[in-house]
């Protein structure tokens, strides 16, 4: 009685464990039916809203708009107004002479004890030598640098979720390759069973085939984590969270190839925008130049003044000039000649890097079509290598099953038919890499191969 007690209730422990089994899957299935699915697109454009380098970059170019407006600021009028209130020890006096005579007759005060001033200023630019003009200009092109940094930003933000969301669809199809080996694992592991129940085989073929199921689980566990990390990959390249709430789209079983332009490295050196942000930093530094070379040019400029001063406040006697500036320093011990030289120099070193970087693009955009032909190459022989494995562990498990075969022989061609679904899935999706990297290396913002 005790043994049948305790059988029970084993059996209704394992008809609560399936249930509840059944209950979690049915709900997981029930989410994965309504979530919504991350596609290519909708990904991109979850980084496009919320991914911080974007937005720095964006801060970056209203910065230097606003240095622009303040550059152009300079050509204006300044209007200053003044207010202010002194007071001395003692009034100041002069004496008073007579005309005739130039004897003293008496005391003239000339100003108060307390005093309070009031007025407006007026400061007008008439000329600089140039250097506001070429101010404005160096922030004009400094402001271009900027926005193609922007682009080039976005660029770069767009490949990085292409690869990951590539690199994820990846994972998730390794880990189907993965289920699948362990169901033929578990399936050869049936049939070996059953031929050592009939006394066809011995026991150290199911041992073999047994420690094959467990490297098959283990295999399944790696791909699962894989998975894991590859969304969180892909949430940090979008800069937001994605899992919850989305479902990922099906993988891509194969390749499909999309359309590029002719003469891909002109095209690069032409529409680069990081190559463009430095073509009008070297236009900024040599405006730059001629800013400081201004510097030594005389200055002239307007300058007028209403005050009322007096010595209670508000006061009232009014007063007013206007005043002609014109200033020219004559030695300066060599600063502006230094600062020309530094701003020259800037442009030097600029024009000198954008050659060089002139020569990595080329060698990008090179390097990026050879891998992407490399896979396209490798897709086909991929294919006709799985053709291949799957008939030739199908015909093992006939010759074991009908013990014409050796078990070694399948459990061999089943690794080699997992290699072979491995290296499709690989060969895939570098292709999908390449064709994305061949993208960010001439500079192309648009993504154009296959999406859903």
């Amino acid at each position: 009685m005790p043994g049948k007690g305790c059988e029970n209730v084993k059996r209704v422990f394992m008809v609560s464990l399936c249930c509840a089994y059944l209950f979690v899957w049915g709900r997981a299935v029930a989410f994965a039916a309504d979530a919504p699915v991350l596609t290519l697109e909708k990904a991109m454009t979850i980084a496009k809203e919320q991914h911080p380098l974007l937005s720095a970059a964006r801060e970056k170019v209203l910065r230097v708009e606003a240095k622009l407006r303040e550059v152009e600021a300079g050509f204006g009028p300044k209007v200053d107004a003044v207010l202010s209130y002194s007071q001395v020890k003692d009034i100041p006096t002069t004496k008073a002479l007579d005309p005739g005579t130039g004897v003293p007759i008496g005391i003239v005060p000339l100003g108060y004890e307390k005093t309070y001033a009031a007025g407006l200023r007026l400061t007008q630019l008439l000329y600089t030598g140039g250097s506001l003009r070429a101010n404005r200009k160096a922030a004009e092109f400094e402001v271009d640098s900027a926005r193609a940094e922007e682009v080039r930003t976005f660029q770069s933000v767009e490949n990085s979720v292409r690869k990951n969301f590539f690199n994820l669809q990846r994972a998730v199809s390794k880990l189907k390759v993965a289920e699948e080996a362990l169901l033929l694992a578990q399936e050869h592991l049936r049939q070996v069973e059953a031929l050592y129940n009939n006394g066809v085989v011995a026991k150290n073929e199911v041992l073999r085939v047994q420690v094959a199921v467990s490297s098959a689980q283990l295999d399944r566990i790696s791909a699962l984590n894989t998975v894991d990390v590859m969304w969180k990959a892909l949430e940090r390249a979008t800069g937001a969270q994605l899992r919850p709430p989305y479902e990922l789209e099906e993988p891509e079983s194969d390749y499909v190839a999309s359309p590029l332009p002719e003469n891909l490295e002109q095209l690069a050196l032409a529409s680069r925008a990081d190559l463009l942000a430095m073509a009008h930093l070297r236009n900024a530094a040599l405006a730059y130049a001629d800013a400081a070379a201004g510097q030594a040019r005389p200055q002239v400029s307007l300058q007028g003044e209403v005050t009322r001063t007096g010595d209670s406040f508000f006061p009232e006697d009014d007063d007013w000039k206007v005043m002609l500036v014109a200033q020219w320093r004559l030695y300066d011990s060599g600063e502006v000649g230094s600062r020309v030289e530094q701003a020259r120099a800037s442009s030097r070193e600029l024009l000198h890097n954008m050659t060089d970087m002139e020569r990595q693009v080329s060698l990008e955009v090179s390097t990026a079509q050879l891998n992407l032909a490399s896979a396209q190459v490798r897709i086909q022989v991929a294919q006709d290598q799985l053709l291949s494995a799957e008939e030739d562990y199908r015909m093992a498990l006939k010759r074991y099953t009908a013990q014409v075969g050796t078990n070694i022989d399948v459990l061999d061609s089943r690794l080699a038919l997992n290699s072979a679904r491995t290296a499709l899935v690989d060969a895939v999706y570098d292709a999908y890499s390449g064709y994305a990297d061949l993208l960010f290396a001439v500079g192309l913002d648009a993504f154009e191969g296959k999406t859903k």
